[in-house]
């Protein structure tokens, strides 16, 4: 697994797509395919604001917390025809826990609870792209 963290957040402008932009600590980048929730979701907690009532991943977060539950890390583990697949490691009483979920919401989340995100390096090989390649980018798989 390789650690990355969200480097930006944009519009595809080949096709309009919101996209949300991993680096990998290896310097590959990972463009994700999220909805418009999902950017919403990811760019309220990175600019700081805090919304009058708490959004769908805060409240995740708040219920986690209040329940003794820590996020360990979200890993993207899989690119499966053409859509990442995710999965959160929590953490209770010393057990730990994979939820299956999608690397959007689970970015959400792993950033509320400084997480750590990582790629499995299979993922990294088949989708990740070099910073001069990024421009030529069309179509990257969805969250």
């Amino acid at each position: 697994m390789v650690p990355a963290h969200i480097e930006g957040m944009g519009v595809d402008p080949g096709n309009g797509n919101l996209i949300v932009m991993l680096k990998a600590e290896n310097n590959l980048f990972l463009p994700v395919v999220i909805g418009a929730l999902e950017t919403q979701n990811i760019m309220v907690h990175l600019s700081g604001e805090k919304p009058p009532r708490p959004l769908g991943p805060d409240l995740f977060h708040n219920t986690l917390e209040l329940l003794g539950v820590k996020v360990l890390r979200l890993e993207i583990v899989e690119l499966k025809e053409g859509t990442f697949y995710g999965r959160l490691v929590l953490e209770h009483r010393g057990v730990e826990y994979e939820v299956d979920c999608r690397p959007s919401d689970g970015m959400a989340l792993a950033i509320r609870a400084n997480a750590p995100i990582l790629i499995a390096e299979p993922v990294l090989e088949a989708a990740g792209i070099r910073e001069e390649q990024l421009k030529g980018q069309n179509r990257p798989p969805q969250a």
